[in-house]
């Protein structure tokens, strides 16, 4: 079962690359709950134990399949062998004895998740042409990319439904598009957690079978590193360049031939012409959960999992054998795949199967893993040259692209931001119904005019806030896997969202402004709507941060909302219209409610030097505008304004640096896989 040190592959197919795991143990922490409620938050943290050193390799040109029962470690030893995994996670990675760093391994490797993490109202072309922009030398031309997209679209079977968006797509295309995104750069390494998840049996016999075809080619190219890796990067692992452009499939006999009818009948791998990696295969390795006998015989390796432990590892055809050994003898016209679990999993009687495996597997390869690699310390040095070099697009053009994205996604959910639109401007008419009525400034109206400002404020922070809650909930898988996998910078993410916001605040900050000044101030002139929608576009972009805030709180938007209340409480008891902010100084400066309703009273009432004083009158009579502010607690400085507007922005980049380091905080927590 031992592999030959030092094999190399086939004449003139280049060096074996040796991707090898030592003793991975890989701990969470455990939380023994009471069974009282009242004591729910009282827990005793211990750690739990996943992976219980765990010792493999993989090189290129295999397909291997992880098998085991329901939480037997698939996924997690598949995420801690691709360095996706986060946490306390101890042991040993290498690249034919080169130690490899999480940056390297993210760059080598690609990793395809069991669940299709993407933009749904993207078309295949748009997905994969954006995320090219990210995975591809930032020298790369357009024309470059295109052709690339299409190539992979060709290669997946996906060029009918180019054009076609995600969410429209069938289960197994979903499927062949991640697939297709991650050989945007080619990786020689391909994790696949349960690539067959929710297909058919088709569907899954095919995304198997690209996957395998792709692991028995040998590919030559040169020109595509001048694409993907930059000009500089190209050397092969002997030295010398390739002068052909086109694919070779390996050497395949005569003997070999219904294989070869077998790779025609695949989609075509033209794409391949443009492999970064020189003359060296690929090799996959896949989480796999009950798969059927034509996909488990497209394996060329199979490993076998019982408890986090590795109990069997091995060619797929010696299997069987290695179980008959044990007398546990393959019934015919019977899964393997199935016969092996079902083996694993019987814990009838005295004997433990699963024990027995482990005991035979470690009884041969004992030594193997404890002692020397496997192959000696030589090319991976070389073929990470290439690796090296690669420059990805910078940071402003990232935050540029990422907001193409998020305004295109936008743009293509119109329909409800059109419904929630109208949902708003059925608020703003609403006011200006309710204030119609208040006419001249008297003593009467001071109070309604003052009423209004709130209400006209308050909208527009409770709408922006609590409208961006979902935000980060619902995007976080796509942050962790992304952000992860250095597609992107989180803080990129980060500003090309909030950027986004901005247009939108000032549109419906002016168009909210407008229904209700045409009712209630349009006597005041063209100057205050300028100012007062000015305000509230800032105080809109201010309530984004405090949104955004709320979001990154808590991992669910419910959660998210439930918990704004005592913020909301908060900030409205200060926000100098339900108490004289003055009784509790220095509070007041921590509302945005605060910032926004100041500034709007102040350029309403400022400029206003008499209000009529009727003699009549019982209660005190408010004589003009300054009298107004000074009763409220409202600064009456000719910086007000301006200082309320900086105040806005403060408040704003204050909640946007809490916000992004709960968000980093996260993410680097959870790990993305």
């Amino acid at each position: 079962m031992q592999e030959p040190k030092g094999a190399n592959s086939p004449q003139g197919q280049g060096p074996s690359l040796c991707l090898e795991w030592k003793q991975l143990n890989y701990y969470v922490p455990a939380q023994e709950q009471s069974n009282y409620s009242f004591w729910n938050e009282c827990r005793k943290k211990r750690e739990l134990q996943i992976l219980h050193d765990a010792s493999g390799h993989m090189k290129t040109g295999d397909l291997i399949a992880i098998l085991g029962g329901s939480g037997a470690g698939k996924t997690t030893l598949l995420a801690a062998i691709s360095q996706r995994l986060r946490g306390n996670l101890t042991g040993d990675v290498v690249l034919n004895g080169m130690a490899m760093e999480r940056h390297q391994m993210t760059r080598i490797s690609s990793f395809l998740p069991q669940f299709e993490i993407n933009v749904k109202t993207f078309t295949a072309f748009e997905h994969l042409y954006f995320m090219s922009h990210f995975k591809m030398h930032r020298r790369t031309t357009k024309s470059e990319k295109r052709q690339r997209v299409a190539d992979l679209l060709l290669a997946v079977g996906l060029r009918d439904s180019a054009h076609t968006r995600i969410q429209q797509l069938s289960g197994g295309e979903r499927k062949r598009l991640s697939l297709a995104e991650e050989l945007i750069t080619d990786p020689i390494f391909l994790f696949c957690d349960e690539p067959t998840t929710g297909l058919d049996s088709f569907s899954a016999y095919s995304v198997i079978k690209t996957l395998r075809h792709l692991c028995t080619r040998r590919r030559i190219a040169k020109h595509s590193l001048n694409q993907v890796y930059g000009e500089d990067s190209f050397e092969t692992p002997s030295g010398e360049s390739s002068g052909s452009n086109s694919i070779e499939m390996e050497i395949v006999g005569q003997s070999h031939e219904s294989l070869l009818q077998s790779m025609r009948e695949l989609p075509t791998l033209d794409i391949l012409n443009n492999s970064p990696n020189g003359t060296h295969k690929k090799a996959a390795i896949c989480s796999i959960h009950q798969p059927t006998s034509d996909i488990f015989e497209l394996f060329t390796h199979i490993i076998l999992m019982d408890g986090g432990r590795i109990v069997y590892q091995g060619r797929t055809e010696q299997a069987a054998k290695f179980f008959t050994d044990l007398g546990f003898e393959l019934p015919l016209n019977c899964n393997p795949a199935d016969f092996y679990l079902k083996t694993l999993a019987e814990k009838e009687g005295k004997e433990d199967p699963a024990a027995l495996v482990r005991a035979k597997y470690e009884h041969e390869t004992d030594g193997l893993y404890s002692g020397s690699w496997l192959l000696a310390r030589n090319y991976s040095g070389d073929y990470l040259k290439h690796v090296q070099n690669f420059k990805k697009i910078r940071w402003y053009k990232q935050v540029y692209l990422l907001m193409i994205r998020f305004m295109t996604e936008d743009v293509r959910n119109i329909k409800s931001a059109l419904i929630a639109f109208g949902f708003f401007m059925i608020t703003a008419v609403t006011l200006s119904l309710m204030y119609s009525g208040i006419g001249g400034l008297t003593q009467r109206t001071v109070q309604d005019v003052g009423g209004s400002i709130f209400m006209l404020s308050n909208e527009m922070i409770f709408t922006f806030s609590y409208g961006v809650t979902y935000i980060f909930p619902a995007a976080l898988p796509i942050i962790r896997r992304e952000v992860g996998e250095g597609t992107y910078s989180l803080s990129a993410y980060y500003v090309a969202l909030v950027l986004s916001f901005v247009p939108v605040a000032f549109f419906k900050g002016y168009v909210f402004l407008s229904v209700i000044y045409a009712s209630i101030y349009y006597t005041r002139g063209f100057l205050l709507y300028l100012s007062m929608g000015f305000l509230m576009s800032l105080s809109a972009v201010a309530a984004v941060g405090y949104g955004v805030f709320l979001s990154s709180l808590f991992e669910t938007d419910k959660m998210a909302s439930e918990c704004a209340a005592p913020f909301d409480l908060i900030f409205l008891i200060f926000g100098g219209t339900y108490m004289n902010v003055d009784s509790v100084p220095g509070l007041k400066y921590f509302s945005l409610f605060f910032y926004s309703n100041e500034a709007l009273m102040y350029k309403f009432w400022i400029d206003i030097d008499n209000i009529d004083c009727p003699v009549n009158e019982d209660h005190p009579c408010i004589k003009s505008g300054l009298e107004v502010l000074q009763q409220g607690s409202f600064r009456t400085a000719d910086y007000t304004y301006w200082l309320d507007c900086f105040s806005l922005m403060v408040v704003a980049v204050i909640f946007h640096i809490v916000s992004f380091q709960l968000v980093r905080r996260y993410i680097h927590r959870s790990g993305y896989y």
